[in-house]
């Protein structure tokens, strides 16, 4: 009992600190790219109940993080039905309607850190039942809980962090209830499962994921078959009947109306979701407008070795080596929930490697907790003598440290492998490193440095002429025409990198035409330049 509560506790203390690191760093945090259409949408759907607007993306997580947004009294202005440039609408509500940006941005972002909270918690449980070990449990929580990448998006208005909540989830009550089949675990089995597909098409994956593990679980673990099946039924039921719940919840009688007249109410849901499916899809296979970057090298379509490189540069080396570690122990042990942790790793990215997007990490961050989780369970099944035990908390130790030093700029983070995080633009870009999440620290930058005036080539989610208080912005789209006027000339990364692909002028070239001086980088997204 005594072992019980001491594990409580330091779960409950690496939660609070975890929470206190995700609120202080993103309380400056800019709005990034996609937030202002996600907190448009879902304040559209919670109000109105319209989930036309904005459906790249499954409705549930908008939804979540309009809560706390609608009940503080905001309400999306007329005018808004019939725009198709979600992003345009986001930004005019957050920045045009008089309303305070700011505490919509930190109100929406809330349910996020909830749910970043909260796997920290599911991690701890599903290791804690897999080990035994409330030791193992807490590594497991502690690794999620520091995870840069976790981090960095485990506090912002998404769908990334909800889709990883939500597959991991219900892995782990997919595993229990094969170990001890139940009617509870089946039935949270069931709404975990649908709250995935609510959250990101991406979790689509889990259907052939599960039937992989349940026909692997009646082979090899020998199951009571017509428990497993009745379970797995009740598990149908459940998910259906709170997709079902959900979405006739969201969708208003006149959306319903207008945009499936001659379909059944009951039907609607379903109707609905296929033709988010599709839109989602044909968005997938046709890869993205902007340019995709990776190591020097453009690409419309991607590349099929993005996201392993994009993993080996932005995971903390610590967190390598004991994955690395935990996959040469796991291989030689007959463990279910090991081997099964294993294929959803390898069946996502190979799904992802199969793909055309290649943006950045968040992609394919549902892989995390995975790892985390693999390697606590592993690593227990080490039998680990005291130096072993030595090098796992030193390890551990790196970890958390390099979250710290970290800190505030968790999406701009790389591991020590790219040398100096000067580099890190000729790595990666976009989500990984610039989303346009330092706008604010830009404006605090100039007060502090008593800058009256500065031009700016910004890209991201947030607003110039809103949170530029202390200097007037020059707003600046390209590089050139004409050089750049004497004073200073604050620039994203992403822009400066992808500048010949995208205007055939080159930024190096243009700055030094200008007598451009570099002066600081803003939270590893913005770089300053002084014109002399």
């Amino acid at each position: 009992m005594r072992d019980s509560v001491r594990g409580i506790a330091l779960l409950v203390f690496l939660l609070i600190v975890v929470v206190a690191l995700s609120i202080g760093s993103v309380r400056l945090d800019s709005a990034t790219s996609d937030e202002p259409a996600h907190i448009a949408s879902g304040v559209i759907k919670v109000t109105a109940g319209w989930l036309g607007f904005y459906n790249a993306q499954p409705p549930l997580m908008d939804s979540l993080s309009a809560v706390p947004v609608v009940l503080a009294g905001y309400r999306m202005p007329a005018g808004w039905k019939g725009k198709t440039n979600h992003w345009a609408v986001g930004k005019y509500f957050l920045y045009r309607t008089g309303y305070d940006a700011y505490r919509i941005l930190f109100l929406a972002r809330l349910p996020t850190i909830v749910l970043f909270a909260a796997l920290g918690i599911v991690m701890y449980w599903f290791v804690l039942q897999e080990t035994g070990g409330r030791t193992w449990a807490l590594i497991a929580a502690a690794l999620g809980g520091f995870c840069p990448n976790l981090m960095a998006h485990g506090r912002l208005v998404t769908v990334d962090l909800a889709l990883t909540f939500f597959t991991f989830t219900a892995t782990a009550f997919l595993l229990r209830f094969i170990d001890r089949p139940s009617s509870w675990t089946a039935i949270l089995l069931g709404i975990t499962t649908a709250a995935a597909a609510l959250s990101k098409a991406s979790a689509s994956i889990l259907g052939p994921y599960f039937a992989v593990v349940i026909v692997a679980a009646l082979i090899l673990r020998r199951v009571e078959a017509r428990a497993l099946w009745r379970g797995l039924a009740v598990a149908a039921v459940a998910g259906l009947l709170f997709f079902e719940a959900f979405m006739l919840a969201e969708i208003s009688p006149a959306y319903a109306r207008e945009q499936y007249p001659t379909t059944p109410r009951l039907l609607v849901p379903f109707t609905e979701y296929l033709a988010m499916v599709r839109e989602i899809r044909t968005w997938y296979e046709h890869g993205h407008d902007y340019p995709q970057f990776l190591v020097g090298q453009f690409s419309p379509s991607g590349w099929p070795y993005y996201y392993p490189i994009a993993f080996l540069l932005k995971t903390t080396l610590p967190a390598i080596f004991l994955f690395v570690a935990a996959l040469v122990v796991g291989v030689r042990r007959k463990s279910f929930a090991f081997w099964s942790l294993l294929l959803f790793i390898c069946l996502f990215l190979a799904v992802a490697a199969s793909g055309h997007l290649a943006l950045g990490i968040r992609y394919v961050l549902p892989i995390y907790p995975f790892i985390y989780a693999l390697t606590a369970i592993a690593l227990s099944m080490a039998n680990l003598r005291r130096a072993g035990t030595a090098v796992v908390v030193i390890l551990l130790a790196w970890h958390v440290a390099e979250n710290l030093v970290a800190y505030p700029s968790y999406i701009s983070y790389f591991n020590e492998s790219i040398g100096s995080r000067k580099n890190a633009d000729k790595f990666l870009i976009d989500s990984n490193l610039d989303w346009g999440q330092d706008l604010r620290r830009l404006d605090l930058w100039c007060r502090k440095n008593k800058v009256s005036q500065i031009a700016v080539h910004y890209t991201g989610g947030g607003f110039v002429e809103y949170e530029l208080r202390s200097a007037k912005p020059i707003i600046r789209t390209a590089p050139g025409p004409d050089l750049l006027p004497k004073g200073y000339f604050a620039l994203s990364r992403h822009l400066y990198r992808i500048s010949r692909k995208f205007w055939g002028v080159d930024y190096d070239d243009y700055l030094a035409a200008s007598h451009a001086r570099y002066v600081t980088t803003i939270g590893g997204s913005i770089y300053v330049f002084r014109i002399e």
